[in-house]
């Protein structure tokens, strides 16, 4: 019957979160209402960015339900099926890591910025690492990788991913105050519902 296949749509749901992302903790009275709303404004910079910079990619699942992990909120994306990434693509990705953050600073001010993005900037920093450093794509390090030279330290190299990080963390900054409407449906709706799906945030932005 309808109710009995509904059920196992929403078993396999669950189970397939489970191991992506942890089990969902059960017990979420300890959350304040502030932490829910930093939540929901990180994972909605997530998704916004995602679905403005690579609309290619299949948003599953957008949630600010913490897992047993100690994620806050996650946002599980598929990227589209290619053999290649381009560099527009791994500037894009850069951004999409870039963007709770960013939306935690324009939403709640510099200040009160919190420790959620840790594990972002560290993706985006390999990332950015990648983009310049093995794959060659900024013009002023040119096509040479440090990655020959064992056990190098090189100054020059790091100057210039801090650089361009920022830059592109700017530029995210930019994109999502250009899109703040936007930004705050979906984090409105993640307040109301927790979990949202691609189908949600394309509603949402469109």
């Amino acid at each position: 019957n309808e109710k009995s296949k509904y059920s196992r749509t929403e078993d396999i749901d669950k189970a397939f979160y489970t191991v992506v992302a942890g089990a969902q903790k059960t017990d979420r009275s300890y959350i304040s209402e502030q932490d829910r709303k930093i939540t929901a404004y990180h994972e909605a910079g997530h998704a916004l960015a995602t679905s403005l910079l690579l609309p290619d990619y299949f948003i599953s699942k957008v949630t600010i339900i913490p897992s047993v992990r100690g994620a806050g909120g996650f946002n599980l994306t598929i990227p589209k099926d290619t053999m290649f990434t381009s560099q527009r693509q791994l500037k894009a990705n850069i951004q999409v890591l870039l963007a709770g953050r960013a939306a935690e600073e324009i939403i709640f001010n510099s200040e009160n910025v919190t420790t959620g993005a840790s594990n972002d900037i560290e993706k985006a920093s390999r990332l950015m690492l990648d983009y310049i450093d093995k794959f060659g794509m900024d013009d002023e390090m040119g096509l040479f990788s440090t990655e020959v030279l064992a056990g190098s330290s090189d100054s020059e190299l790091i100057a210039k991913c801090r650089s361009r990080m920022k830059e592109l963390y700017e530029d995210t900054r930019n994109l999502l105050k250009d899109n703040l409407s936007s930004l705050a449906a979906i984090a409105e709706e993640l307040l109301d519902k927790e979990s949202l799906n691609g189908d949600d945030i394309r509603r949402l932005c469109a």
